[in-house]
């Protein structure tokens, strides 16, 4: 590889941004839709399918074990945070569900005995920190009658869990990320029955919601919240290591409770603002350090 070649720009990163831009709307679209979370999942997912499966150019799926286990993940990320947004706050579901960092660590450090770098534990440690801060402000439950804020919370700890093998998965020999989300996201077929047992849906005029209202939204959601993005997410995850990407994605938890404020009315406490900021900050941080040390490695690599 010529020195030209090692000293090209890396779009990852900036494809990993947009996704997480895009990812970020899901809390206000999720509470704005009146229909239940089964539905508004099983929706979203299939023509988020459509997109990509155009996009790809492809109606053959290959199910090597790495895309089957990356879609098994994506399904379960995908359906326990839309059920979380649902009962609890979209501060909370978020903040909560963006763990994964440290089930990343874990994961790595146990399945394949990485041991992760004193740079890479102290930035998990200052973003889990952010985090903590910001639950400290959005764990007061969802504001919707018929809310359960605690099943809620609980439901996108375990979403983190699956969010973080997304980030692992994927980067195993034989997987294949655009693949796997197509495939997860075509196993919401399986939900379409919820769909005739959703009376919002069923009867949008007893919502107060208009049924086009409705509509757009959750076209929206499937063509760019969730099917542009996770063709992002699939482009900018080949070339960008599995942590750090999984740090450049915690925008999402920056604007998702900015927009529930902006929107939804849902407040953001002092602390919750503190938590934002250090994320950011972190992540800005961590980037440079990383591009510091890729290119240092590349220049001790040139030839004398």
């Amino acid at each position: 590889m010529s020195a030209l070649e090692q000293r090209k720009f890396n779009p990852g990163p900036l494809y990993l941004v947009a996704a997480a831009v895009l990812w970020s709307t899901a809390g206000v679209l999720t509470k704005f839709i009146p229909w239940s979370a089964a539905t508004v999942a099983c929706l979203r997912g299939l023509i988020a399918a459509a997109i990509q499966m155009v996009y790809s150019r492809t109606w053959r799926i290959r199910l090597t074990k790495p895309i089957i286990l990356t879609a098994i993940c994506y399904l379960g990320e995908t359906t326990l945070f839309m059920f979380a947004n649902k009962m609890t706050s979209a501060g909370s579901a978020i903040v909560l569900q963006n763990t994964s960092p440290l089930y990343i660590i874990l994961m790595g450090l146990i399945v394949l005995k990485q041991k992760p770098s004193k740079l890479d534990c102290c930035v998990g440690v200052v973003i889990f920190s952010g985090i903590l801060l910001s639950m400290l402000d959005t764990l007061r439950g969802g504001e919707l009658p018929g809310s359960n804020p605690m099943v809620g919370n609980l439901l996108a700890l375990v979403s983190g869990v699956f969010y973080a093998g997304i980030f692992f998965t994927s980067r195993l020999p034989g997987a294949d990320s655009l693949q796997s989300t197509i495939l997860g996201n075509l196993m919401y077929v399986f939900f379409i029955p919820f769909l005739f047992t959703d009376q919002a849906l069923m009867h949008p005029e007893t919502t107060g919601v208009p049924a086009w209202q409705s509509w757009l939204a959750i076209l929206f959601m499937g063509a760019c919240q969730l099917g542009l993005s996770w063709i992002c997410f699939s482009r900018g995850i080949k070339t960008t290591p599995s942590l750090q990407a999984s740090f450049i994605t915690m925008i999402e938890p920056v604007l998702n409770p900015l927009l529930a404020l902006l929107i939804l009315g849902e407040a953001m406490g002092t602390l919750s603002v503190i938590g934002s900021v250090l994320v950011v900050v972190t992540i800005v941080v961590h980037n440079v350090l990383t591009a510091k040390k890729e290119q240092a490695a590349q220049e001790a690599s040139k030839p004398a």
